[in-house]
């Protein structure tokens, strides 16, 4: 028996339970062990019930700094990119829970907390665009230049907005979240830690990121900047 056919062998070996008590908990021996029995192979039970079930726990440890559930997204995303691509509500979360592992430091603050109270935080929240942080977020003139009319009016025409949807793509949407995990997990003013994690709950649906305050307050911003820096030459 070849090697390949003894990892299909390890592979069907494995108990159901045992996949889900190796996903609950990511440590680097049960990732080592997930890869070596290449447990995202098997399809009974369905990966997608177990990764639902796993999201909030998933979530927790994520905003208590265990960087292993990064790395473990990251391989699931790479041998089971057909799951990722159907699952759309379970690719979102896990996209800002793979952010917020990997991003150094833990909340000083229950994240249920803002989970089930999300609407108490979000007002003004959009104020966190103005963040020096956020100028990382980038923007090119030429990419903004189609919206000068409409923003100079403070008037976005759903032309506009369905263009302002299109900017904020994949590379984009990681840039922001990656910032808004970095503000959540060491900003100096807890109210702002608060604050930075609604807004990722918030932007959890990426088809709604051109109607966001906090995303329209970004684009606008980077707006104003150009049009200042034209109006000093």
């Amino acid at each position: 028996m070849n090697r390949t056919e003894n990892k299909k062998s390890a592979s069907l070996a494995v108990h159901p339970e045992l996949r889900r008590i190796l996903l609950a908990n990511p440590t680097p021996e049960s990732l080592s062990t997930i890869i070596e029995y290449q447990l995202f192979d098997q399809s009974c039970p369905p990966l997608a019930d177990d990764i639902l079930c796993l999201l909030p726990y998933w979530e927790q440890q994520a905003c208590e700094g265990n960087g292993v559930i990064a790395a473990l997204i990251h391989y699931m995303a790479q041998h089971s990119p057909h799951f990722m691509e159907k699952e759309t509500m379970i690719q979102a979360n896990l996209l800002r829970i793979r952010i917020l592992a990997a991003t150094p430091g833990v909340f000083s603050f229950p994240p249920f907390e803002i989970q089930e109270h999300l609407i108490r935080f979000l007002p003004t929240s959009d104020v966190l665009a103005d963040l020096p942080e956020l100028g990382v977020v980038s923007f090119s003139a030429d990419e903004i230049s189609p919206l000068a009319s409409d923003l100079t009016h403070f008037h976005l025409t759903p032309h506009s907005r369905r263009y302002i949807q299109n900017l904020f793509h994949l590379e984009r949407r990681e840039a922001v979240l990656s910032v808004l995990a970095h503000l959540a997990k060491v900003y100096p003013l807890i109210s702002t830690c608060r604050q930075a994690y609604a807004l990722m709950l918030s932007l959890d649906n990426p088809d709604l990121w051109g109607k966001h305050p906090f995303c329209l307050r970004l684009v606008a911003n980077r707006f104003w900047e150009y049009k200042l820096m034209a109006e000093d030459q």
